[in-house]
């Protein structure tokens, strides 16, 4: 594990500093978080290729926006909310979110287990080559991810694959097809993120499961036994357990719980209804049995949720992405 010294969370453009985001960002690649430059590598309209799977749960992204550039996130295992334009958007495994330029949004909920991919694309028309294609080329791609139909939907197999392509092609030695094939292969993945946010379907066979999680994550109070979920899907209870943890990355009992402890995140922030209360409201057996499973999810006690902490901040955070 080691962390990428590197300054290029902007790029110089006729001697100017241009950013990508107004929050600093270290480049890096650890275990939990891998933070690329792909302008390091012959690709300067990508200064940003990300990837996470973090073992413990991270603090809140505060508002932040990305000048001149476009952002992609895919949504691999367990979910975050983005918070734009004062509507929160929960993204889901298998689904994308996107963020246009100069949007102001944030970033919460960064659970344990969760695993995603991200990716920042300059969009801006600064009379550089746009991912080195013909002029006519580039402005057309430009413009269809400038007007891309939908933020939030879902993603596709291919995407998945391609956003892990780009990776191993990072980790490849130096050659002239390297740089070659890390191009095609962003256009293959902005091309597939285009043609999904156009269908904009679910894929066959999943609306049922579906339509159990969301319905789950509605629940907050109250467990589910797991054979009532299983007969609702019209699936064997084990058969159940792994179609629902490939969804969502954690058995059913446990998205459960995860479901309750956010709804008690927010009330803790934005009620002063009493931790107690919360505690019974949400079914749980004491304010003791809530309080312990929360700061084993969260890493702070309810009392420092309400005080407004986001989470721990461990001596790790600097070489694993948390210098903001």
């Amino acid at each position: 594990m080691f962390l990428l010294r590197s300054s290029f969370y902007f790029r110089k453009i006729a001697h100017m500093a241009i950013p990508i985001s107004n929050l600093h960002f270290d480049y890096m690649n650890t275990s939990e978080r891998r933070v690329l430059n792909l302008g390091d590598v012959g690709l300067p309209s990508v200064p940003m290729l990300g990837y996470c799977h973090y073992r413990n749960p991270r603090p809140d992204v505060p508002e932040h926006w990305h000048p001149g550039c476009i952002e992609i996130h895919y949504c691999i295992r367990n979910t975050l909310t983005f918070g734009f334009n004062r509507r929160a958007y929960r993204l889901t495994p298998g689904e994308l979110f996107v963020n246009l330029p100069g949007e102001h949004h944030t970033v919460s909920e960064h659970p344990k287990g969760l695993i995603l991919y991200w990716l920042i694309l300059r969009v801006d028309n600064d009379g550089q080559p746009f991912l080195q294609q013909p002029p006519d080329e580039a402005d057309a791609l430009r413009q269809a991810l400038l007007q891309i139909p939908h933020r939030h939907f879902r993603g596709t197999d291919s995407v998945k694959r391609l956003f892990r392509s780009l990776h191993m092609l990072y980790d490849e030695p130096a050659t002239h097809l390297r740089a070659l094939r890390l191009r095609t292969t962003t256009l293959a993945l902005l091309l597939d993120v285009l043609a999904a946010a156009k269908s904009h379907t679910v894929p066959p066979g999943e609306s049922r499961l579906e339509a159990i999680f969301r319905d789950m994550q509605n629940a907050h109070g109250k467990t589910v036994p797991l054979d009532d979920l299983a007969r609702r899907a019209g699936m064997a209870p084990t058969h159940f357990i792994t179609r629902f943890r490939n969804l969502t990355g954690l058995p059913p009992y446990q998205f459960q719980l995860d479901c309750r402890i956010r709804a008690a995140r927010h009330l803790l922030r934005e009620t002063e209804t009493p931790i107690t209360e919360i505690a019974l409201r949400l079914g749980f057996c004491s304010s003791q049995h809530f309080a312990n499973l929360f700061k084993h999810h969260t890493g702070i006690t309810p009392l420092a949720c309400r005080r407004g902490d986001t989470g721990p901040r461990r001596a790790s955070d600097h070489t694993d992405g948390q210098s903001l």
